[in-house]
């Protein structure tokens, strides 16, 4: 397997496409795949035709982020590229439109062609329409199609926070309200998933929501039961105090899927970055950012130990976490890229909600680091 990163921050699209790629196909000349992470500066379309001017050979799939990663640099406004090839390296991509009217079909659908077209084994790289609604049944509906043989990684493309609109590109075109992905087969995979936040207080229960708001909690409303756990907290203070204390729902060993609240209604509801079911048990977390640093190297870590030889790193990481640490994000990013090998290719993106597994089911989650290292082709297989 061979692979490198390249970036640019040059202003135009074909500007910034081509140089990125420029550097990349210096070290990779034959790509069987081209990932291209963008911020919102630029057109996705003229992506598309920038990538098939200057590759035009193989697959490549993308999305645009609120900033891109190349190697320990966080790029506000960038491209971002990576291309892989090899002779033992099989990719497939896709592009299945109409997300934002049927997420649980479309994310069956992805999986199922997914499915049909590889050879049941790789890593699949997952990039959903991160402004729609239903990402978790998404996930959920995904992997009931495709199944326990792949690896998982991936997450929710969006804009710089404007919440208006995004896209998702493969070679075949760009679109919004959309999943792109891409399977990687032939290589060696190490993948690992984990935020660092913490349980605090009793356990509060969900008594009613709809979709991503959530009216009640432990039968009273929500923010008032929200505030009361952080010690009485006015409506003015949310925005401060839900950064720093988002809700965590734990699986039956414990670990914390994380969801991130927006913001406060006149009807002290609150509205997530993602859905909240009702009769959900979770907790008030708590972190802080040296822990959340910790886990993010450890993350990278355990994603390249399951690798002989590593070769390229892929990160998605919380938009949400980079506001949380302001100038010190570029200090959790310096560890993602020691963690996963100094001399690794690294490419990634600050998205909004980030695909990946404690095990081998793949969840979305919220304020969330998700890392895969490819490696080469060992031993006569593919070691998952």
């Amino acid at each position: 397997m061979h692979a490198a990163v390249g970036c640019s921050q040059r202003e135009g699209t074909s500007r910034a496409v081509s140089e990125a790629l420029e550097q990349a196909l210096t070290s990779v000349t034959d790509p069987k795949l081209t990932l291209v992470f963008t911020t919102d500066a630029y057109s996705s379309d003229e992506v598309v035709s920038t990538w098939s001017r200057c590759v035009g050979t193989g697959r490549m799939a993308g999305f645009c982020v609120g900033a891109v990663i190349c190697g320990e640099q966080v790029l506000s406004q960038g491209v971002v590229v990576g291309v892989l090839g090899g002779e033992d390296v099989r990719v497939m991509t896709l592009l299945e439109e109409g997300l934002e009217n049927d997420a649980v079909g479309v994310g069956y659908r992805a999986g199922e062609k997914l499915r049909k077209s590889t050879d049941g084994a790789g890593l699949v790289v997952v990039l959903p329409d991160g402004l729609v609604p239903s990402l978790y049944q998404m996930t959920a509906s995904f992997y009931d199609a495709l199944g326990p043989d792949y690896k998982y990684v991936g997450g929710g493309s969006g804009d710089s926070l404007r919440f208006e609109s995004t896209f998702q590109f493969t070679e075949k075109g760009a679109a919004s309200g959309a999943i792109a992905a891409a399977c990687i087969g032939g290589v060696q995979i190490g993948t690992a998933l984990g935020h660092g936040w913490q349980p605090e207080g009793e356990p509060l229960v969900v008594t009613r929501s709809h979709g991503k708001r959530v009216e009640e909690i432990d039968a009273a409303p929500a923010f008032r039961v929200y505030a009361e756990r952080l010690g009485g907290i006015n409506r003015e203070r949310f925005a401060e105090y839900g950064m720093l204390h988002p809700l965590g729902f734990p699986d039956v060993v414990g670990n914390y899927v994380i969801r991130d609240p927006l913001s406060v209604n006149d009807d002290e509801s609150i509205d997530f970055v993602t859905e909240v079911p009702r009769n959900a048990v979770g907790s008030v977390m708590r972190g802080e950012v040296g822990q959340l640093h910790e886990v993010a190297g450890a993350v990278a870590r355990r994603a390249a130990e399951a690798v002989e030889r590593p070769r390229l790193g892929l990160v998605f990481d919380c938009v949400s976490r980079q506001m949380l640490m302001g100038n010190r994000f570029d200090e959790e990013v310096r560890l993602i890229q020691r963690g996963v090998g100094t001399e690794t290719p690294l490419l990634g993106a600050l998205t909004f909600g980030e695909i990946g597994g404690f095990g081998d089911v793949p969840l979305f989650h919220n304020k969330t680091v998700s890392v895969a290292v490819l490696g080469d082709f060992v031993g006569g297989g593919a070691v998952q």
